[in-house]
């Protein structure tokens, strides 16, 4: 038996608890998984932009090694972006997508996709949504970026589309620190809020998903959303 070295920052009420009972598991492997919760969103993701003519207008970065209340929203190596990028005909679609800096992937699933749009279908590979239990590694299908969200041609609201993933899923990520790889995951909820973030101090170590994704279990249970959380109205996400 091993205690895992589990470090809480600000997780939302009632959550401390169910993570520290699910920290003493049975394990030969893990080492110190840090988890960092956003309360009230206090890292705003400020939705990027890359137009048609390859112009871009970078909002905000997600750090997974730093807590919510150490984020700059820098956009440096390492850090992870959420990008918007317009269609560029009229039969083509917007998407939405996560993109990592130079050190910096997510984790796509390994199957395709069929999505119907204006009646026709399209193949797409989306970020992969983890559930309860999964495990984060070298055996996932990375890359650069990944779609999780679809937008009607020539529509700018950002508001109406289809997802490619649900409204709440862990995404594995994975961030090279000192030239190594470094997996974790992040909570991610109504297809853009990073709810929480964790990260394996110890290089090339998976990293499971230790907390039932939402859906599995009744959200209240968990704790993982206090009552009235605020949201943010800016309509670019």
């Amino acid at each position: 038996m091993k205690i895992n070295v589990v470090s809480i920052h600000k997780l939302p009420r009632g959550l401390s608890c169910a993570m520290l009972a699910i920290s003493v598991i049975p394990s030969v492997v893990r080492a110190a998984v840090v988890v960092y919760d956003n309360p009230n969103n206090l890292f705003y993701w400020e939705i990027s932009i890359r137009g048609t003519d390859a112009s871009e207008l970078p909002g905000t970065f997600l750090d997974i090694t730093r807590p919510a209340s150490e984020q700059t929203g820098e956009r440096r190596p390492g850090n992870i972006g959420k990008w918007f990028r317009p269609n560029a005909t009229s039969s083509g679609w917007g998407e939405r997508f996560l993109e990592g800096e130079p050190g910096m992937q997510t984790a796509k699933t390994s199957d395709w996709v069929t999505l119907v749009w204006n009646g026709m279908p399209f193949g797409a590979m989306p970020t992969r949504e983890y559930i309860y239990t999964e495990t984060v590694s070298a055996i996932d299908n990375w890359s650069i970026s990944s779609i999780y969200f679809y937008h009607l041609p020539f529509s700018f609201s950002l508001e109406v589309g289809t997802p490619a993933i649900s409204e709440a899923a862990y995404l594995g990520v994975r961030t090279q620190i000192a030239g190594r790889w470094h997996y974790g995951w992040i909570l991610f909820t109504e297809y853009k809020w990073p709810a929480m973030w964790a990260y394996e101090t110890t290089p090339d170590t998976p990293i499971e998903i230790p907390i039932p994704a939402p859906g599995a279990l009744p959200l209240a249970a968990l704790g993982l959303f206090a009552a009235g959380r605020r949201r943010r109205t800016w309509r670019a996400e």
